[in-house]
C-alpha cells in the first residue's frame, strides 16, 4: 500500500467546511480521512494512482484556501 500524504491546514488560517469541501472534490483522486488535532485539521490521502502523488497535496492545499476565502465572503460553492 502506498504511504498516504498527510497534510495540516492550522484551524486559525483554514474553515472546517472549507477543508471538508476542498477533500471532496480531490476524492476521484484519492482516499481521504479527516480529522483534527487542538490546532490543525488534519487530511489523510492515500492516492488513488501514484502519477499525482507529487501534485495532490499541493493543489488540495489550495483549492481549501480557495474554498475558505469564498466561505468568509459569503460566496460558498
Amino acid at each position: 500500500m502506498a504511504e498516504p500524504i498527510a497534510l495540516r491546514f492550522h484551524k486559525s488560517l483554514y474553515d472546517e467546511d472549507a477543508v471538508r469541501r476542498a477533500a471532496e472534490r480531490f476524492a476521484a483522486l484519492g482516499n481521504y480521512e479527516l480529522g483534527a488535532s487542538e490546532a490543525d485539521w488534519l487530511v489523510s490521502i492515500v492516492p488513488v494512482r501514484e502519477s499525482v502523488r507529487a501534485r495532490l497535496g499541493d493543489e488540495l492545499s489550495n483549492h481549501a484556501l480557495f474554498e475558505t476565502i469564498l466561505g468568509r465572503k459569503g460566496m460558498n460553492t
